[in-house]
C-alpha cells in the first residue's frame, strides 16, 4: 500500500520489442485502465481539497458548507448500527449474528446494509457486533458464540478451535490493512519518513502499543520493533506501555502533550475523515509490519444460516464491495488501491509475520510486567432470572455477557466463581462456591469457567440471600488475599435482598465494615441488573470498600458493566 500511483513513463526500463498476443494485450489494457482510474481518483481528491480550502477561506457560510459537502467524498463508516437492517427481499428474515474485529466492523455493517437493499438479496438480518478477535476466540463453543466471525488474524481462530476442540476452516481473506503510528503532525515532521519501528517506539514522542497478548495490532508492532532493540530497551518499551495503556484516537488528538498510538491504517483513515479538525498524521516505519487480514469465518452448524453467510461472503467479493472496502482503507484481492490516511509519512508495507519465538518473548515480558487482579465473581441465580427480556431470559443474557467478559480478560488475572440464591449451599447457605481463583490464561481453568457459566440454568430458582452472600464473598476474598494483586469481589444481582431470616442490612454492613483492611484492600463492586435492585443499599456496601455500584438497567448494559468491574 503506498501513498501515490505507480511509476511514470520515464521510469520504465526499455525492453526488446516482441509480439504481444490478444490475451496479454487485454491484461495490459485492464492494468492501464486501473492505473488511470487510480490516478484520476488522486487528481480528483487533490481538486476536492483545493476547492474545499478555497471555499473555507472565502467564508464559513451556508453556501460554502453545502459546497463542501457536495464536493467531498463520503467518509468511511465509523460506527456499527445497534440493529440489523431489514432486507427488502422478504418480510420474515433470519437473524444472523456476526462478531467482527473493530477495524472492519463499521464498513462490514455498511456492506451488509447495502446487500439488504437488493431485491435478490438474502433473507437475512445481519447483526454486526464490534468485538476484539481475542475475546471472540474465548467464546467459541459457548452460548456466546456468534453465527459467523471476522477476526483480524488466523491465530485467534486456532486458539478458538483449541478451546472448543474442533476444526474451524479459515477462508481466504477478503480484506487486509496495515498498521501505522497515529500522532500529531508536528511530531511526525520531527520523526520524518525514514524511521524504523524500533526508532518510532523509543523516540521523544511516546508511542503507545496495545497489549500484544490480546490485540493483533500490538503484536504486529512489537514483533516488528524487537529485532532492532537491545533486550534492556525491549523491557523498557514494554514496561512503559503497560504503565500507560494505549489511548483512543480522540484522546491522542486532544492530548495536551504529544503522544502517538499504533492503530490500523483503516482506523486512522476513518477517524481523520470524520474528524477533520482533529486529523492526525500517519507514520509508516520503513521496515513495515505484517498486515491484518480479515476472513468471514462461518461458525454455525445450521445449514440455512450458513447459506445466508455464504451469500454475504460472495457479496464481499463483488466490485462494489471492493470499492467500498478500498475507500475505507482496506486492500482487497484484485481490487483498487486503498485510500490511505493523510498526511502519510512513508509507505504502509506488508511484511512476513514476526518470528513465533519473538512474539512469545514479547508476550511473556508483557504478561510479567502487567498488573494482576484476583477476583471473586458471584452470580445471582434466583428464580427471577427466568423472566423474559429482549435478548431471551435474564439468565441467558447474563450467561452470554459473563462468558464474553471472562473471555476478554488478560491471562494473568485470577478468577473465582460463586453462585447464590436462597439455601443453594450444601449446608443451607445462600451461596455456593464453584471455582477457586486461578489464572484465566490457564486453559483448564478457562474451560471450567465456561462450563460452569454455561450450566447456570441447572441451579436457577428460589429467592436471594443477597446480604449473606455479600458478607460471605467479602470474607472469603479477605481470607484468600493475594499479595501483589488487585483483590476484588464482583456481585451481579437482579433484585433486592429477599431473605427474611438472614442478616439485616445493618448487620451485614457492620460485618463488611469490620472486614475492611486498608493495608490489604479488597474492593467490592456490585452490578444491579434490571430495575429491581436496591441501589441505595448496594451503594452503602460498595462505599465501605472503595468500590462502585454499576447499574445495568437494560440487557445491553450488562456486558459493559461486567467488563468495567472485571477490568477486561
Amino acid at each position: 500500500m503506498t501513498a501515490g500511483g505507480g511509476p511514470g513513463p520515464d521510469e520504465v526500463p526499455s525492453r526488446p520489442e516482441r509480439r504481444v498476443g490478444p490475451y496479454e494485450a487485454s491484461l495490459r489494457e485492464s492494468a492501464a485502465r486501473a492505473e488511470e482510474t487510480h490516478r484520476e481518483r488522486l487528481r480528483a481528491g487533490r481538486r476536492r481539497r483545493m476547492i474545499v480550502a478555497a471555499v473555507t477561506a472565502v467564508a464559513v457560510a451556508a453556501a460554502g458548507f453545502v459546497g463542501w459537502r457536495l464536493l467531498s467524498p463520503a467518509a468511511p463508516p465509523t460506527a456499527v448500527p445497534a440493529t440489523a437492517a431489514a432486507p427488502v427481499s422478504c418480510s420474515d428474515p433470519t437473524p444472523v449474528s456476526i462478531a467482527a474485529a473493530p477495524a472492519i466492523a463499521p464498513v462490514l455493517a455498511s456492506l451488509a446494509e447495502s446487500l439488504s437493499t437488493e431485491e435478490s438479496g438474502p433473507c437475512a438480518a445481519f447483526t454486526i457486533e464490534s468485538v476484539e478477535a481475542f475475546t471472540v476466540s474465548g467464546t467459541i463453543g459457548t452460548a456466546a458464540e456468534p453465527d459467523a466471525w471476522v477476526p483480524d488474524s488466523a491465530e485467534w481462530v486456532a486458539r478458538a478451535g483449541s478451546l472448543a476442540d474442533r476444526e474451524i476452516a479459515v477462508p481466504e481473506a477478503f480484506a487486509s490493512t496495515g498498521i501505522v503510528v497515529a500522532l500529531p503532525r508536528a511530531s511526525a515532521d520531527a520523526i520524518g519518513d525514514q524511521a524504523t519501528w524500533s526508532a518510532a517506539l523509543t523516540g521523544r514522542t511516546p508511542v503507545r502499543v496495545p497489549d500484544p497478548t490480546r490485540f493483533t495490532v500490538g503484536a504486529a508492532a512489537l514483533g516488528a520493533a524487537v529485532p532492532g532493540l537491545a533486550p534492556d530497551r525491549v523491557t523498557a518499551v514494554i514496561r512503559g506501555n503497560v504503565a500507560t495503556p494505549a489511548p483512543g484516537l480522540a484522546a491522542v488528538s486532544q492530548s495536551p502533550t504529544p503522544v502517538g498510538v499504533v492503530v490500523t491504517a483503516a482506523q486512522l483513515l476513518a477517524f481523520n475523515e470524520s474528524n477533520g479538525g482533529q486529523a492526525l498524521a500517519a507514520l509508516a516505519p520503513v521496515d513495515g509490519a505484517t498486515f491484518l487480514g480479515y476472513s468471514l469465518v462461518t461458525l454455525t452448524e445450521e445449514q440455512d444460516v450458513a447459506d445466508l453467510i455464504a451469500e454475504l461472503t460472495a457479496y464481499l467479493a463483488t466490485e462494489d464491495a471492493k470499492d467500498a472496502l478500498s475507500t475505507a482503507g482496506f486492500t482487497t484481492p484484485g481490487g483498487p488501491d486503498p485510500e490511505v490516511p493523510s498526511p502519510l509519512y512513508g509507505s504502509v508495507t506488508d511484511q512476513p509475520a514476526s518470528d513465533a519465538a519473538v512474539l512469545k518473548t514479547v508476550r511473556a515480558a508483557w504478561a510479567a510486567a502487567s498488573p494482576k487482579r484476583q477476583m471473586l465473581l458471584a452470580l445471582d441465580v434466583s428464580g427471577s432470572l427466568l423472566s423474559r427480556t429482549e435478548g431471551g431470559t435474564r439468565l441467558a443474557v447474563m450467561e452470554r455477557a459473563t462468558l464474553e467478559a471472562i473471555a476478554g480478560l488478560p491471562g494473568g488475572n485470577r478468577l473465582a466463581l460463586w453462585v447464590y440464591s436462597l439455601h443453594i449451599g450444601k449446608q443451607g447457605d445462600d451461596f455456593r462456591p464453584l471455582l477457586h481463583p486461578l489464572p484465566v490464561g490457564d486453559r483448564a481453568h478457562l474451560l471450567d469457567l465456561r462450563k460452569q457459566v454455561g450450566d447456570l440454568k441447572r441451579t436457577v430458582g428460589g429467592s436471594r440471600g443477597l446480604y449473606d452472600t455479600i458478607v460471605a464473598t467479602y470474607q472469603r476474598a479477605r481470607s484468600t488475599f493475594a499479595k501483589g494483586y488487585r483483590n476484588s469481589v464482583v456481585i451481579v444481582t437482579d433484585g433486592p435482598n429477599d431473605d427474611d431470616y438472614g442478616a439485616s442490612l445493618a448487620v451485614a454492613l457492620s460485618r463488611v465494615k469490620k472486614l475492611v483492611d486498608p493495608a490489604n484492600p479488597v474492593r467490592l463492586d456490585i452490578i444491579g441488573y434490571g430495575n429491581e435492585p436496591d441501589e441505595k443499599a448496594m451503594t452503602s456496601f460498595t462505599q465501605l470498600t472503595g468500590g462502585r455500584y454499576l447499574p445495568a438497567a437494560e440487557a445491553k448494559d450488562l456486558l459493559p458493566a461486567l467488563r468495567s468491574a472485571l477490568g477486561g
